[in-house]
């Protein structure tokens, strides 16, 4: 990222920023959820899944919410809940560019901001990684606040900070089309009801199975087509349910998304808005029908 485009960027963000003086939270996702749905969304008396997940993020704003969205925060909420999964350990915690050392740092990498979902910074190749970009996309989303360009609330209050982990090569020895990349396990009141399983092929083209919690593939679509070939069940999928419903437990709602390498876990991170409550989600009826198994006991006792 150049020194222009570092500006226009930044200025963008800045008139996001502004636009919460003029359109209130519930008219901003109302309005983007009516887009993507092609019909009128009601977030007061919400019934399908991405009005729920809407709703919850201009009404209900539990401060439980903001530490699970804390990239560095919630690895201490993981480690107390479930001994089934490890977090990527952290070789260091900037709190500015400048403190970063590339010397000191291994051959792989992956550097990324706690407070956002979108300045990751991946190294596989140091002969191919350009520190200068790196360190000009961080110093851009340190300055950022994920709420003013997405409405997330949990996202408002986190001190941002920039972490470094070692990169966590799922597809070492593994067939990458029978791979998945991250199982994306959707908990409601605790409980894990169907996952996302994504896959990329060798040509870069990504697929998301959803299954339910015996790895029954399901009738529905989210995101994504289905792979081509039928997927075997994952050796740790039995592990990692049991794990999602232990982080997921007194949540809820919420996806919690762990990848398998081997005979491990890794925690990814707790989602509380997937798609910011914008779920590509075919054929739409099931919409509704995910929506059905969250209960939301305050939407109807606020707006009635």
């Amino acid at each position: 990222m150049n020194s222009v485009n570092y500006i226009l960027k930044y200025t963008e963000y800045l008139i996001r920023k502004c636009r919460v003086f003029f359109i209130t939270d519930l008219n901003y996702h109302t309005t983007a959820l009516n887009k993507i749905s092609g019909r009128h969304s009601n977030l007061k008396k919400p019934e399908t899944l991405n009005e729920k997940i809407c709703h919850r993020l201009v009404f209900d704003h539990n401060e439980l919410y903001t530490l699970l969205a804390d990239k560095l925060a919630v690895r201490e909420y993981v480690h107390a809940r479930t001994r089934l999964v490890k977090t990527v350990p952290l070789i260091g915690i900037y709190k500015k560019v400048e403190e970063i050392n590339f010397n000191q740092l291994p051959e792989k990498f992956v550097l990324k901001c706690n407070h956002d979902s979108g300045s990751v910074v991946i190294c596989k190749d140091r002969k191919k990684f350009s520190p200068v970009k790196a360190l000009n996309r961080l110093k851009l989303a340190l300055k950022k606040n994920m709420y003013y360009t997405t409405r997330e609330w949990q996202y408002k209050s986190i001190k941002p900070v920039i972490l470094c982990e070692p990169f966590i090569d799922i597809f070492f020895g593994q067939a990458k089309n029978s791979t998945p990349e991250m199982l994306r396990i959707h908990c409601f009141h605790g409980v894990a009801c169907f996952l996302e399983a994504d896959f990329t092929d060798e040509s870069g083209n990504e697929f998301i199975n959803v299954y339910d919690r015996s790895w029954n593939l399901q009738p529905f679509q989210m995101e994504y087509p289905n792979t081509p070939q039928a997927i075997p069940e994952p050796n740790l999928f039995h592990n990692a349910i049991t794990a999602a419903q232990e982080l997921a437990k007194d949540i809820d709602y919420c996806r919690v998304d762990l990848m398998l390498k081997g005979d491990e876990i890794y925690f990814s991170e707790i989602t509380l808005s997937p798609k910011r409550g914008k779920l590509k989600i075919t054929p739409v009826i099931w919409d509704a029908k995910l929506g059905e198994m969250w209960n939301l006991p305050s939407a109807q006792s606020r707006f009635n």
